[in-house]
């Protein structure tokens, strides 16, 4: 498999695009705080900002890598991120995917990033 990176796509409603430095709040506020979300994620719910600049800051630092998948998902009706999906574990034969958001759970959003 050649590996890309976290390259940007698109679709009618979504933008899947690397984390930037001014996205630290909305990650925060739209899903890291929230345990409903978290509890089904491999890290506990952020209990401030710092730890979400942290977490985000690794993600930047590693978009370098092309085998590195690491998407902001945003809802183009906003224009903010309301989730995120990336690669979890990688070998040669299988790719899993982890993707969070409770904006994308609501709203079923996740069924078009399914493809």
């Amino acid at each position: 498999m050649e590996h890309l990176g976290t390259k940007k796509l698109e679709t009618e409603r979504l933008i899947l695009r690397q984390f930037t430095v001014n996205d630290a709040e909305k990650i925060f506020n739209n899903w890291a705080s929230d345990d409903d979300v978290t509890k089904y994620l491999t890290w506990p719910s952020h209990k401030n900002v710092n730890e979400t600049i942290i977490i985000r800051e690794k993600w930047m630092n590693e978009y370098e890598k092309k085998d590195f998948y690491q998407w902001a998902i945003i809802l183009k009706e906003i224009n903010e991120p309301i989730g995120s999906i990336g690669v979890v574990k990688k070998d040669d034969d299988i790719e899993n995917v982890n993707r969070n958001g409770e904006i994308i759970f609501k709203e079923t959003i996740i069924e078009e990033n399914e493809y």
